[in-house]
């Protein structure tokens, strides 16, 4: 769903990630990147904001830039990769029905690749994605395709408490209400 934090919590994440000293790799496919958001998380917690520098920000507009970027990344630099969001090109491209093929392999290579750098690696990858909602039905973008790849998912949603977030993986599943504060999200146990 749009607005209930995804932003947010990439940005935590990021500036949390920043203090084990090396660059942190945002592939930013929405054009919602804002580091004066940053900043200010960064001054909340009293963290130095130079090291804003070490996020170094890849602007994509096409599924070609997306794919190229990896080819191009060294990944030895980084402690974190964030794609803010991983589906929403594929399927802006690949829009029309006979294309519906041809953006499944597209992407699944994509999600391969994304994957062997993961493992490979041993580098955190952390990709957003869209959920729409067709005849009163959620359904996460190219949810079957992605789900093969991703071992946490974290799904955050308006409900008539304020948010809650839902950590779905192999191991455990959590439940908890957020809200959105100028720290980023918080937990409200």
């Amino acid at each position: 769903q749009s607005a209930t934090g995804k932003t947010q919590l990439i940005f935590q994440i990021c500036v949390n990630a920043l203090h084990n000293g090396k660059e942190i790799l945002f592939q930013d496919t929405i054009g919602e990147f804002r580091p004066e958001r940053l900043v200010e998380m960064m001054q909340l917690q009293k963290i130095n904001s130079s090291l804003l520098d070490k996020i170094k920000v890849n602007r994509i507009t096409n599924t070609a830039q997306q794919i190229d970027c990896l080819s191009k990344t060294s990944p030895e630099r980084y402690s974190l990769i964030i794609i803010d969001s991983v589906t929403d090109l594929f399927s802006f491209e690949y829009s029309k029905k006979e294309q519906s093929l041809e953006k499944y392999i597209s992407f699944m290579k994509y999600m391969h690749n994304l994957s062997s750098i993961a493992i490979d690696s041993k580098i955190p990858i952390i990709v957003t994605n869209i959920v729409r909602t067709v005849n009163t039905h959620e359904k996460e973008n190219l949810e079957e395709s992605i789900s093969m790849y991703i071992h946490t998912k974290i799904k955050l949603s308006k409900n008539n408490n304020g948010y809650s977030c839902q950590a779905i993986s192999p191991f455990a599943n959590k439940q908890f209400q957020y809200t959105i504060t100028s720290k980023g999200l918080t937990d409200q146990s």
